[in-house]
């Protein structure tokens, strides 16, 4: 396909066709909920098919996908993107005029050529039940002698059903014959239904489905059954023009595919075997951070099953980076480790019947910034000819050393050679090689507080004058 900050997140989580497909069943899902925090962060992914960057390509299935060159695919200006069929995203047609079209540069060339069987399949939502309204359409004029013919291939909603037309397509003994088919349920406003109608060269077998189920069979063979010889499809005639979705229909449209083969069981699991979502990495602009756990609400039954993993560093890392590793969350949820980026990837896995997902909501991290020692006090400088003798007094706080800054400018200290000086836990230092008669100035730090690892304010800056 989370005491000081709380990140509060709603995310649901489909399983529906592409391993990163994330949707929220709320508007939650790009904000973040404070609660007595002093910052928050926003858990986003920037794989995320959201409005925002939802291709027109993406109601194709792969088997389309594989053979359509997308840039031979235009729509009309005022299409939109809706909730598909299992939470992802498709197509809404919002009125007669809009239309999606393929041209010929696509499946044409590549496939159309060599076809003999064919599958078109698609999900529909009719937003109205408008009469004579095109869903599909492929459609040619050619001349046959001294007249004009139609050829092409029509879904059209006409008396409340889907019915498919079939015109010049098909040919035995050097004769067309135009079909229909228009047997079957009528359609419902605002229901996805999966629409489909596949034909089989070798048997002359044509049949419409309706979510997978027969609706009406024609053996388009010399007799008109199993046992006849079966027509021939000729497309020919309609290679070089393009193919439209809408242009009448008024509805949401998903998962459009087009396959050159018979298809008689159509894959209308629900949801994937298994999914996942990545957060982008993030980052807490702060070195001194202790996440102090990952948690979040889950809807996990019925067969259903989910991991959160984590992974965390000083450094930045990119999301695709594969050097730092991925920790399982345990089942309490508790971290305890320190960094400034973390990401999260959480694995999802369906029911065997893959009718039922996982569901991730209210994730949130809980994290803290680490408590830095007091600065060390009473800081002193004195001069021992080229050298400087400093002492000072530190806290009785969890000290692992000090860091001392020093320069010839007050408040600059990074004109001096091996600065920061590192030293242990002790309270006298003295630096020597100094040059004679220079004014020095000098500050100090303590390393400790939480951790160990965390640097104090600076100390009260003094100078000193070096003997000559």
């Amino acid at each position: 396909m989370r005491y000081i900050n709380i990140m509060l997140f709603i995310l649901c989580v489909n399983l529906n066709g592409e391993v990163y497909n994330i949707f929220s069943n709320g508007n939650d899902i790009y904000y973040s909920s404070l609660n007595n925090t002093e910052s928050g962060f926003i858990l986003n992914n920037s794989l995320m098919k959201n409005y925002n960057n939802f291709e027109i390509s993406q109601i194709f299935e792969s088997s389309i996908a594989n053979s359509v060159n997308y840039s031979g695919v235009s729509y009309s200006k005022d299409i939109k993107f809706i909730d598909g069929v299992a939470g992802g995203k498709a197509v809404l047609l919002p009125n007669g005029k809009s239309f999606i079209k393929m041209d010929n540069r696509g499946y044409a060339y590549s496939r159309e050529n060599s076809i003999n069987s064919f599958t078109i399949e698609f999900y529909l939502n009719p937003y109205q039940i408008r009469m004579n309204s095109k869903v599909l359409s492929k459609i040619s004029i050619y001349n046959n002698g001294d007249t004009s013919e139609y050829s092409g291939i029509r879904a059209s909603i006409i008396d409340g059903k889907l019915i498919w037309q079939f015109d010049n397509l098909f040919m035995y003994n050097g004769k067309y014959s135009n079909i229909t088919l228009s047997a079957g349920e009528s359609l419902k406003p605002n229901e996805w239904r999966h629409h489909s109608v596949s034909f089989d060269a070798k048997t002359g077998k044509l049949a419409k489905y309706i979510d997978g189920l027969e609706e009406e069979v024609l053996y388009l063979t010399s007799s008109g059954d199993i046992n006849g010889s079966p027509y021939m499809l000729n497309i020919n005639n309609i290679i070089y023009d393009p193919l439209y979705l809408g242009q009448g229909f008024i509805g949401g449209i998903d998962a459009f595919s087009f396959t050159p083969t018979f298809k008689k069981n159509f894959n209308l699991y629900r949801y994937l075997k298994n999914g996942e979502i990545i957060s982008e990495v993030i980052d807490f602009t702060n070195n001194n951070i202790f996440i102090d756990s990952i948690n979040y609400k889950a809807n996990i039954s019925n067969g259903t099953y989910m991991d959160i993993y984590y992974r965390i560093s000083d450094n930045y890392f990119l999301p695709e980076d594969n050097f730092i590793e991925w920790k399982l969350l345990n089942g309490n949820n508790i971290i305890n480790e320190r960094g400034r980026y973390i990401q999260i990837r959480a694995e999802f896995e369906s029911d065997t019947e893959r009718s039922l997902s996982p569901i991730l909501n209210n994730m949130e991290i809980v994290y803290h910034k680490g408590k830095a020692p007091q600065k060390p006090i009473n800081l002193t400088a004195t001069a021992v000819n080229n050298s400087a003798v400093l002492r000072w007094e530190g806290s009785h706080e969890n000290i692992t050393g000090y860091k001392i800054y020093y320069g010839t400018e007050s408040g600059i200290y990074n004109n001096a050679d091996n600065v920061p000086i590192i030293v242990g836990n002790q309270t006298e230092y003295v630096i020597n090689g100094l040059r004679n008669g220079e004014i020095y100035y000098f500050t100090i730090t303590a390393i400790g507080g939480e951790g160990g690892n965390i640097e104090s304010d600076l100390a009260e800056e003094v100078f000193v004058r070096t003997s000559y």
